[in-house]
């Protein structure tokens, strides 16, 4: 075989993919920051549901308790959202939590619950699992003989319940962390 048919394929392949990167390239370069100013924005809206009496938030640079991975001021005092991920049963499970200043709990969000099993793990998500959030303060139990305000799992949902309970339970003890006091 001729070493010119050989070689004339490999070098318009080379230069098919050479082209084909950069285009990707700079079509990562264009849409980044357009993703990540949706994601802030996404970010910012759940923030102001689960604390609605907020005006604005500021990231605090504090150390993190287990499970917690971002913890945000009100601009305003008026209390904190933290944020705090545990695996559940197909993966982790993402919950926003907002707490007045004095450590109540006003309302929960699960951010992420995507790999959980649809129909049973995704029932946390509902008002009906999250509502039974609002108003706790100090310690939350999912035993009924246990210390502190008793939280009932989804049933069927075992694994997921305890994402979102341990993700709940690990702000509450970020709150304690950061100076409030039950």
């Amino acid at each position: 075989m001729d070493k010119k048919a050989m070689l004339a394929p490999t070098i318009v392949l080379v230069c098919i993919c050479l082209v084909a990167s950069m285009l990707l390239a700079a079509t990562y370069q264009i849409t980044k920051p357009i993703i990540d100013d949706i994601n802030i924005r996404m970010a910012n809206e759940s923030r102001a549901e689960v604390l609605p009496e907020a005006d604005g938030f500021t990231q605090l640079d504090v150390d993190l308790v287990d499970g917690v991975t971002e913890v945000y001021q009100a601009d305003n005092g008026a209390g904190y959202v933290m944020t705090a991920a545990f695996k559940g049963f197909g993966g982790p499970v993402t919950v926003m939590t907002g707490m007045d200043a004095d450590g109540v709990i006003q309302n929960i969000k699960v951010t992420d619950a995507s790999n959980e099993t649809p129909g049973l793990g995704s029932k946390t998500t509902l008002p009906d699992h999250t509502n039974k959030f609002q108003g706790v303060s100090g310690t939350i139990t999912m035993d009924k003989a246990g210390e502190g305000t008793y939280i009932a799992p989804v049933t069927g949902a075992s694994y997921s319940s305890k994402a979102v309970f341990n993700a709940v339970a690990a702000a509450l003890a970020q709150y304690a962390e950061i100076g409030g006091a039950f």
